[in-house]
């Protein structure tokens, strides 16, 4: 029993591994320009460019 609770362990860290590499290789940050931002409540406020 304990080594398929072993293996099962081993396999969902595997999965969570893969996963995380996969994010790293998202696109290479790219530069936003200067933009407006609606708050909740509907005021808008400046936001200075930046690398998303």
């Amino acid at each position: 029993m304990k080594r398929i609770v072993y293996v099962m362990l081993l396999f969902i860290m595997a999965i969570n591994f893969t996963g995380c590499v996969v994010r790293t290789r998202a696109p290479k940050a790219h530069w936003v320009p200067g933009h407006y931002n609606v708050g909740p409540y509907g005021g808008r406020h400046w936001v200075a460019g930046h690398y998303r």
